[in-house]
């Protein structure tokens, strides 16, 4: 019996090579995956291999009788419905370290991006011709304390890298201990918020995170900081930074990730806030690349097939699960 497969998105030539060489192996690939066209697909899917482009909730998983296993190529997996999938014996695999290094690359530039100025020297050279060698003096990563929130594959490379280059590094996850030492501090909320120059986020979206980090909890900063958001768009509130940067609150920002993306999507309020940091010169903004690389690609690609291996030694007879009728 062939175990059908699902895919969805595009993904490294390394991965389409291995799915449809496997002679046991039916594969339907969707490069851009819309729900209508999905429902004929999923009806005789085994594996969904996915991205973050469908939200995954039971009156998806409906049309799914068959699956078993969904694959989530990345880190992200708020929008896939948990108890959706449990309830119908669905397994959730994620290959969250596929992308660690790229996003710790990701912010140790923008740190020094926003600490040595030189995103602000290059706007002033750009836009008004300005050769501002003093006010565009920064400050070494050496002189900084950094404030890691999440204590992940993300946060916990970010830390490494940063450490080796003399940051000092304080690290807070509510959910994680035992992990100080290397130049990391492990720590409370309470001093990031004493001693934090750089705050980095790390955490993944949940009901918890969703808008944790708005303007009541920037005041608890002791000094001003600058804010890195590589984690998820909805953590991090827009209005809230925009509000930070004109107080002086912040003294800097770099967002990755939107609480909707692309920005056309995002509601009246983020997309307003969203106009005033484009424009920032203390602001750098990126298109969710903060993971993506050529070889975080390869990486991920890699670490969704030997997922799939190892599911497929143990479900040569894959069985349907009951779902209730339409």
């Amino acid at each position: 019996m062939s175990i059908s497969v699902l895919l969805t998105e595009s993904y490294h030539p390394f991965l389409l090579s291995k799915l449809t060489l496997h002679k046991f192996l039916s594969i339907t690939h969707i490069e851009s995956p819309t729900l209508e066209h999905l429902l004929s697909p999923l009806s005789h899917a085994h594996v969904w291999i996915m991205r973050g482009a469908i939200p995954v909730d039971g009156s998806v998983l409906r049309y799914a009788p068959r699956l078993q296993l969904i694959i989530r190529a990345g880190s992200g997996t708020e929008h896939i419905d948990k108890k959706a999938i449990q309830d119908l014996g669905i397994q959730l695999r994620s290959t969250p370290h596929a992308n660690a290094l790229p996003v710790a690359e990701y912010v140790v530039a923008a740190i020094l991006m926003l600490s040595r100025r030189f995103l602000s020297a290059h706007h002033l050279i750009r836009d008004t011709a300005q050769w501002a060698r003093k006010s565009s003096m920064g400050r070494e990563l050496a002189s900084l304390t950094v404030g890691i929130i999440g204590f992940g594959q993300n946060g916990s490379r970010t830390a490494q890298i940063l450490a080796t280059l003399g940051a000092k590094i304080l690290a807070y996850d509510k959910y994680k201990g035992g992990f100080g030492g290397a130049g990391v501090t492990e720590t409370t909320l309470e001093r990031i918020y004493e001693e934090a120059d750089v705050l980095s986020l790390h955490v993944p979206l949940t009901a918890e995170t969703a808008g944790w980090i708005d303007s009541a909890f920037l005041r608890n900063f002791r000094k001003p900081i600058a804010v890195i958001n590589a984690a998820r768009g909805g953590i991090l509130s827009l209005p809230a930074v925009v509000e930070g940067l004109e107080t002086g609150r912040l003294w800097g920002a770099a967002i990755d990730t939107l609480p909707a993306e692309p920005p056309t999507q995002l509601t009246p309020s983020d997309y307003e806030s969203w106009e005033k940091l484009r424009k920032h010169p203390a602001v750098l903004l990126t298109p969710h690349i903060a993971g993506l690389t050529e070889e975080s690609e390869l990486r991920l690609a890699q670490a969704v097939w030997s997922i799939l291996e190892e599911w497929l030694a143990s479900h040569t007879q894959p069985q349907g699960h009951e779902v209730n009728p339409i």
